[in-house]
């Protein structure tokens, strides 16, 4: 019975580990965007909170957690990272897990690298995604493309070469085909403690004062999934375990996802975006507590109303490889997918859309298209047709 206890509380606390870093994460995009006076005020009070729910847990003081929450400045996301795992010459297996950073190198510097330094080839694609929200580890949400190669070196030749795991994505983080990514979490009813609940009950106060005041479409969708994660939480006596829950301060490389969606005669779904005119992929930004393969799928929902399913990834697209220099989000996951429904008619999003066209490849190369999508809509059709 007390093994039984200890292991709830456990999942309790890593439970309201990931909620505070799901809440830090909307206080922060909302600032991020901008808003009024009195709604940056009462986004700064949702980070205070977050962080006071982080501090039921983590083993560092308030003071600690808020000034790591208050150093966000970008939009946060699930981090990328990579996981590398080396097949040596002695039969040995290396693993290598490490986060992606705005100052540690691109994407592609970092495979380079690292096939120079082994005397290999450099990767040329993920094998799979894993990622440590699924995983239910405590730390930062990040997903991990999983690089798979070999070496002519025997283990400790290879392992002197390396940097290590970074301590907090240690421990079984399973991986998944980037097909079958789009997995829903299921982690189950939030059991919260006394305290927690008030709290909470603070967090829900704010969004229905936001509610009431805002008429901003995306602060509503947002104050909305924070009153519904409130109240989704179950109060109940427990004691939380003291843990770590990472490294708060980790740098955040803000991730996107898209979906190429592809009818049965190859042709591909771009959409208008109303900001611009010009056409694009349907994707947005992914959200911390969903896998990347699923913010691709939401989004194409949210942007066309068709339901999809991945059919795999067509490219994990580091702009800083590319001469784009944007900023604001480096990192795009841009997935294939086919509607699930091949009738299932195209019901646009007034706010991001404004007209959607099924083309082909020779269509697409006279269209205006969206930065970023003039590289990443021919590699979507390459990719369909099995040419990379």
């Amino acid at each position: 019975m007390a093994t039984d206890t200890a292991d709830a509380n456990g999942r309790a606390a890593r439970g309201l580990a990931r909620l505070s870093g799901i809440l830090r994460a909307e206080a922060a995009n909302g600032l991020f965007w901008g808003a009024g006076p009195d709604e940056e005020a009462r986004l700064r009070r949702l980070r205070e909170l977050a962080a006071a729910l982080l501090a039921q847990v983590d083993h560092r003081p308030y003071e600690t957690i808020l000034a790591a929450y208050e150093a966000d400045t970008g939009l946060r996301s699930p981090m990328p990272g990579t996981e590398l795992r080396i097949d040596c010459a002695d039969g040995t297996r290396l693993v290598r897990r490490r986060r992606l950073s705005r100052t540690s190198g691109t994407l592609g510097q970092r495979l380079e690298t690292v096939a120079a330094a082994l005397r290999t080839r450099v990767p040329t694609e993920p094998v799979a995604i894993a990622d440590t929200d699924l995983a239910g580890l405590p730390c930062p949400h990040t997903f991990l493309l999983v690089y798979e190669l070999q070496t002519h070196l025997d283990a400790p030749a290879a392992a002197a070469l390396l940097e290590l795991t970074e301590p907090d994505l240690e421990g079984d983080v399973p991986s998944l085909n980037p097909s079958a990514s789009a997995v829903v979490p299921d982690h189950g009813v939030l059991q919260v403690a006394p305290v927690v609940k008030q709290l909470l009950d603070a967090i829900a106060a704010l969004a229905k004062e936001s509610l009431a005041e805002t008429a901003d479409p995306y602060e509503r969708e947002r104050q909305h999934r924070i009153a519904a994660l409130c109240e989704a939480a179950e109060e109940t006596d427990l004691e939380y375990p003291r843990i770590d829950c990472g490294d708060l301060t980790a740098d955040c490389v803000s991730t996107g996802a898209d979906a190429a969606v592809f009818d049965e005669a190859g042709r591909l779904l771009l959409i208008r975006r109303t900001d611009t005119g010009q056409w694009a992929v349907p994707g947005g930004a992914a959200e911390v507590g969903e896998p990347v393969g699923l913010a691709a799928v939401r989004e194409a929902f949210e942007e066309t109303g068709l339901d999809v399913e991945l059919t795999g990834l067509s490219w994990a697209f580091d702009k800083r490889d590319t001469k784009l220099g944007d900023d604001r989000m480096p990192m795009i996951m841009s997935f294939t997918a086919r509607a699930l429904d091949p009738a299932q008619p195209l019901r646009l999003a007034e706010l991001e859309a404004s007209d959607a066209r099924w083309i082909t490849r020779e269509e697409a190369e006279g269209l205006d298209l969206f930065r970023g999508h003039g590289l990443r809509v021919p590699a979507a059709f390459a990719r369909h047709r099995g040419e990379r």
